[in-house]
Formats: C-alpha cells, structure tokens, sequence
C-alpha cells in the first residue's frame, strides 16, 4: 500500500488525534520533537507528522519527514501536501518557508531563511542542496563577519529539479519548468524552461 493510500486511510484518526494534541502547549512538542527519533519507522512517520501539524504555521496532508530533521522557527512554515523531506535536512525558518504540493526534498538539504523561501510544486531538490536568503557584505574595509547581514527572499517556481551539491543565494528567483545542474551555484535569476548549470550557474539549454 502507497503513502498516499495508507495516509487516506487514517485520515479520519489523524484529524480526531490532531485536534485533540491541539489542546497542548506547543513546548511539548517542540522539547520532544528530536525524541521521536527513537520509534520504528512507520510509527516514527505517523507520529512527526502530528507533531508537525502542531507545530507548523500550517501543514497539509501526507506531509512525510523522515529520522535527523532539524527544524527552527516551526510557527513561520509553511507546507503543503503530498510533501517529502527526507533524512538530516535542516530548516531555519526565522525568515519564512513556504514549501507547495507534491514537493520532495532529499537528504542533507539546508534551507536558511532571514527572507521568506517559497518553494512551488512538483519540485524535486537533491542532497546536499544550500539555499540561503542571508550573506555578509564583503567588500569595503572591516571585519566582514560584523558587517550587518544583508537579505533578499528566494523564491522557486513550480515543476523544478535541483541537482545535488546546488547553492542558491540571497535574492535568486528560479523559474518554472527550470533544472538545475547538480554542482551549481546559483546567483542570478532563472528563467522559466531554462537548464542551467556550473559555478556560477549559466545557460545551458532549454528544457523544451
């Protein structure tokens, strides 16, 4: 039986469940959330994925996280449906994620926002992927790590493959329809349909 079909199945008992975690201080599940890595794995599922509806700004169903997923800022995440983030991902929501549908992110993906990360369908992000919405200016004179940040939101559109070992900073937007070659680093927009790929990113072909 599919995740999805096993999810429809116990829907009915996670709404009931659901509602009644709803009546408990969010400290809770926030304090236990690294303990639940501790039960098997389908029962380990089921239970993150409640501890995320509580947590969450707002998840929809069949959200799936798998074991080592760290999460800051819960109450500034946003996530759709039928969505998979896979094992060691770290969020960093200080700034706001807001993740679409059918999106699937694999292992060792670390999305840091201080500016707003929004993330479309049907996206596709492989291991090893970084996308930062924060830097520190570096030229002029001074230390550069006490140089005050500068931020600019991330945004990438619906429909999208990241390769592995992918940067993309500050201010980018990546465009529906776009691939991203895996080695990447991205520091300028994307357009729709478009294959980028090397460091830094450049055109390599359209997708159609």
């Amino acid at each position: 039986m599919t995740g999805r079909k096993l999810f429809q199945l116990l829907k009915p008992v996670i709404n009931s469940l659901s509602f009644v975690l709803s009546f408990l201080p969010r400290f809770l599940f926030e304090f236990t959330w690294p303990i639940l890595e501790l039960f098997p794995w389908r029962l380990g599922i089921f239970l993150r994925y409640l501890w995320a509806k509580r947590l969450a700004k707002s998840c929809g169903d069949n959200v799936l996280f798998e074991t080592g997923v760290r999460v800051t800022y819960w109450e500034e995440i946003e996530l759709g449906s039928n969505v998979a983030i896979f094992e060691t991902c770290y969020l960093d929501g200080k700034g706001g994620i807001k993740i679409g549908n059918n999106v699937s992110i694999q292992r060792n993906v670390l999305l840091s926002a201080v500016e707003p990360i929004v993330i479309g369908n049907d996206v596709s992000i492989a291991h090893n992927v970084t996308i930062l919405t924060s830097s520190h200016p570096f030229k002029g004179e001074g230390i550069v790590k006490k140089r005050p940040l500068i931020t600019a939101p991330v945004s990438i559109g619906s429909d999208v493959w990241i390769g592995m070992n992918v940067s993309i900073l500050l201010g980018c937007s990546i465009g529906d329809c776009s691939v991203i070659g895996a080695h990447s680093l991205v520091r300028v927009d994307v357009a729709d349909g478009t294959v980028v790929g090397g460091v830094p990113a450049r055109k390599i072909g359209d997708r159609f």
